[in-house]
């Protein structure tokens, strides 16, 4: 087949014929990224625009307050919150990319030179696994705080500080490959692109081993660890929270005319549904006993301590689903490029556009606005200094045991509630409960 026509761009948009002269791969395709040349669909870029727009203003605006939440107020140093001014950080970073992805977006060709070119992919790649790796240890350090024993964080903040240190230092040493392979291209038809180009070798698969180690421990790895750590909190909130709600049923037959053991407990019991609906659920009726000793019921400040409990549940499962809705993608693009790119010169049969590229980019970024959120506005500390800063409203921040906190000083207990039960071992049942689920309250 014969060298397809590259002056009207029809059969391909995201494809350009080049001769790569320092790789020793001659004469070939390249991927244009961020480049689309002479794409009919030109109404695509307004919405591109807008998006990446949009995305700039508010992740910036969003993180640039977490920072300033945790490095001004001395009560939010703790651990979790310095691993979200970690993820704000790199957040930040990632979202510094912006203004030159729309820019070439807007122009097309790229036009940046060759030092831009390796700089951003560079950034982009070390920010984002950055990101990945901080909610990996967020999740860790929560899961050590609920599920074993003795429930304590075993970290401090200077610890954690040093632990994204680390991080850091690791990713921005992995991936200087990447700052490496990717450089302006000149192409026919005076088209500059900026284009990831592997080493050529005879021996070794370079592209297919970075592939893999990007994918399998950069990607794949640290959203794994998201999903083993917070479904062995989920697991032990719904087993404590049931055995702490049935504790307060009256549960025998003899006790409660016309309900069996089993009805009655089925009352108490905590589900997946009724963590996840928007609504809270009463998980009481009002019942005594015939001797009027005790009550099945849950007091007003107990219901609402335990509608706090799973909202502090829906956070967590929110913060999953982000996580691997807005990460596949790009990961799975990558993964495609690298297959498509695989191609001799006489097959242009390519399937893969620089659109499908800037959307998965553009939900990745996205991320950066909407990690503030989870992290931050919905955390009552941190609506309580958002206020302070830009309000000016003096609230006070009470609790640091918050949903995006965690606990200072080595210690993830919280406060424990007022109310109490007529038997002691009820009320130890309650304390053991406020103990487990410290980290999140």
């Amino acid at each position: 087949m014969e060298k397809a026509n590259q002056n009207d761009f029809s059969w391909n948009t995201s494809y350009v014929f080049g001769e790569d002269n320092q790789s020793g791969w001659g004469k070939r395709y390249f991927f244009t990224y961020f480049s689309e040349f002479n794409n009919p669909e030109n109404r695509h870029y307004v919405l591109e625009l807008s998006v990446l727009i949009f995305t700039f203003i508010v992740s910036m605006f969003a993180n640039v307050s977490i920072i300033i939440c945790v490095s001004r107020f001395p009560e939010m140093k703790t651990v979790t919150n310095c691993f979200v001014l970690n993820l704000a950080v790199s957040d930040i970073l990632f979202a510094l990319t912006i203004p030159v992805v729309a820019y070439t977006r807007f122009t097309q060709s790229w036009e940046l030179g060759d030092i831009t070119c390796r700089v951003v992919p560079y950034i982009q790649f070390v920010s984002g696994i950055v990101l990945l790796w901080t909610l990996a240890f967020i999740s860790i350090d929560r899961h050590r705080c609920i599920v074993v024993p003795p429930y304590r964080s075993k970290m401090t903040p200077l610890q954690a500080n040093y632990a994204s240190a680390l991080i850091w230092l690791a990713t921005s040493i992995a991936f200087v490959p990447v700052a490496l392979w990717f450089r302006q291209i000149h192409a026919e038809d005076n088209v500059t692109i900026c284009s990831l180009v592997f080493p050529h070798s005879d021996t070794v698969n370079v592209s297919m081993l970075f592939i893999v180690i990007v994918v399998v421990f950069a990607c794949l790895l640290p959203m794994a660890l998201l999903v083993y750590h917070y479904h062995q909190i989920f697991q032990k909130i719904l087993s404590t929270k049931n055995a702490w709600s049935t504790s307060c049923v009256v549960l025998s037959a003899v006790e409660i005319k016309g309900c069996s053991r089993a009805q009655t407990r089925r009352q108490s019991e905590l589900s997946m549904s009724d963590i996840f609906v928007p609504w809270p659920r009463k998980f009481s009726t009002q019942m005594s006993s015939s001797n009027g000793s005790r009550h099945g019921s849950l007091s007003t400040q107990e219901e609402l301590r335990l509608n706090k409990h799973i909202k502090c549940v829906r956070v967590l499962f929110l913060n999953v689903i982000v996580v691997l809705v807005m990460w596949l993608p790009i990961t799975l693009i990558m993964v495609l490029i690298h297959i498509d790119g695989r191609r001799e010169n006489d097959d242009i049969n390519y399937f893969l556009r620089s659109h499908h590229f800037i959307t998965a980019l553009s939900v990745a970024l996205l991320n950066t606005v909407i990690n503030p959120l989870l992290y931050g506005v919905l955390s009552d500390n941190f609506r309580a200094c958002l206020l302070k800063i830009w309000c000016k409203r003096n609230v006070s921040i009470l609790d640091t045991a918050t949903p995006s906190s965690g606990r200072q000083n080595n210690n993830c207990k919280s406060k424990r509630p007022s109310a109490s039960l007529s038997e002691k071992s009820e009320k130890s049942d309650r304390l053991d409960f406020e103990r487990k689920l410290g980290g999140l309250i």
